[in-house]
């Protein structure tokens, strides 16, 4: 039977770091939705439904339709440029294309709340709210109950009852887990706030290209910023680039993201003023 060699505990801090994470990305996304419906939303109404429209759209098109097409990407490992290109994109198409279509599906089905301003706000925060609880929230509980296990000496016993098949893989997540220190955890967290700003941030310029009635090929704008997002991190899973190079350009690329939006949002700032006044 594999057994756990090592079997050192999980510091202190690392295991508070997980449980910070762990509560945090499941309860700042609800907070920020109460805070937006209580201080900005006008009219209230309507307003919970654009954020869950966001998350069903997250769902479906990032946890359900794209699942098939990543496969793919296992043929393109050795080279992984094309490796990251490909996941990048793939990621930038699916998810554009359903927030596209989630925002027009609230412009038509919600009037209340088409041309209202914390809209894209809230479609956003239901977007990467559930990216966040999945990532953030539900992935860290499992490694936080691993913790547990491990500091309580519990781990080899846990391994002899689960299937020989499954205990190799299991044996390898529990001595990543070993290895792990609260500087990591932390990192992870910032991406995860990171995540939650971009999510946000291209829900605006989507909510921008439909209010000012712009071409199709417009969409080609979030789907490109959503790839640069997404290169580094999928240049880094195949080896290609440092963990710590990724986590700088990672809060760069956010920044230039967010810059970006704000500048497309006080181009047509005047435009979208005179839409929300006659909407």
């Amino acid at each position: 039977m594999d057994k756990v060699v090592n079997n050192s505990p999980v510091s202190q801090f690392t295991v508070n770091m997980m449980g910070i994470e762990m509560l945090l990305c499941f309860a700042l996304p609800i907070i920020l939705l109460i805070w937006v419906i209580l201080r900005y939303s006008k009219p209230k109404k309507g307003a919970i439904k654009v954020f869950f429209i966001g998350m069903g759209v997250f769902f479906l098109f990032a946890g359900v339709l794209e699942g098939p097409f990543r496969g793919i990407a296992k043929d393109f490992q050795h080279v992984p440029f094309l490796y990251a290109l490909y996941g990048a994109l793939l990621a930038g198409v699916f998810e554009e294309v359903g927030r596209y279509l989630g925002l027009k599906f609230i412009n038509k089905r919600i009037p209340t709340k088409a041309a209202t301003p914390e809209t894209p706000f809230l479609y956003g925060l239901g977007h990467g709210g559930l990216e966040m609880i999945l990532i953030g929230s539900l992935t860290m509980f499992s490694n936080f109950m691993f913790a547990m296990l491990i500091n309580g000496g519990k781990v080899n016993e846990m391994l002899e009852k689960v299937p020989a098949s499954s205990r190799s893989v299991l044996n390898t997540q529990v001595k990543q887990l070993m290895a792990t220190t609260g500087w990591t955890i932390s990192l992870s967290l910032m991406e995860r706030l990171l995540a939650l700003a971009v999510q946000i941030a291209l829900s605006v310029v989507v909510w921008i290209i439909i209010m000012k009635r712009m071409r199709w090929f417009w969409l080609l704008l979030p789907i490109g910023l959503h790839a640069f997002i997404n290169f580094p991190a999928a240049l880094t899973q195949v080896g290609a680039l440092n963990g710590a190079v990724e986590e700088v350009l990672l809060v760069v690329q956010t920044i230039l993201v967010l810059a970006f939006t704000y500048w497309f949002w006080r181009q047509n700032r005047q435009v979208m003023t005179r839409t929300a006044k006659t909407a």
